[in-house]
């Protein structure tokens, strides 16, 4: 299986009015991760399925992502990828949405750093930036995996593992 694990796009910064599973991307962070779906679908991303944690700004990102990929399928929303998930928690994600061959999730920093650097078996933290996607090729069990490639909020591509590592681990 192919994973593609994006972090959310800029929204908003909570406040006393805006609760944090109400916060909505920015107006700039709309246009930016726009800009950086082009270059996710230049280099082939074509899910058969995206999960997305229920938060807003988590399920605008993946409204955009399916909109620039021209995704027909369905988005749904699994409260296991809201703040908090665990990277152990990837099995149970997996065996639900496992058929996928290419699988988008959609969620959250700190938690999609963490699975991340579990999946590759990097014992420093790692961090993915607003509208990050980091794109993985799972082994069998889903436990670790192959780096395939990393693409930034505005749209930069990093094809070599160690150059994506070093951007992933400057937080």
């Amino acid at each position: 299986m192919i994973l593609h694990i994006l972090r959310h796009a800029e929204a908003v910064e909570r406040t006393p009015t805006i609760e944090e599973e109400h916060r909505y991307l920015t107006g700039p962070g709309r246009v930016r991760f726009r800009k950086a779906c082009g270059r996710i679908r230049k280099l082939g991303v074509k899910p058969d399925l995206i999960v997305t944690s229920p938060l807003v700004r988590a399920v605008q990102t993946a409204d955009i992502l399916a909109e620039r990929l021209k995704y027909e399928g369905e988005i749904l929303l699994d409260a296991q990828l809201a703040s908090g998930f665990d990277p152990e928690g990837i099995d149970a994600l997996l065996k639900r949405y496992g058929k996928a061959a290419e699988l988008v999730i959609v969620g959250h920093e700190p938690d999609f750093g963490r699975l991340t650097a579990a999946l590759l078996g990097i014992a420093s933290p790692c961090s993915l930036k607003k509208g990050g996607m980091v794109s993985l090729k799972l082994d069998k069990k889903g436990k670790s995996a192959e780096f395939l490639f990393l693409t930034t909020g505005s749209g930069k591509a990093f094809t070599a593992r160690g150059e994506a590592i070093e951007r992933l681990q400057q937080g």
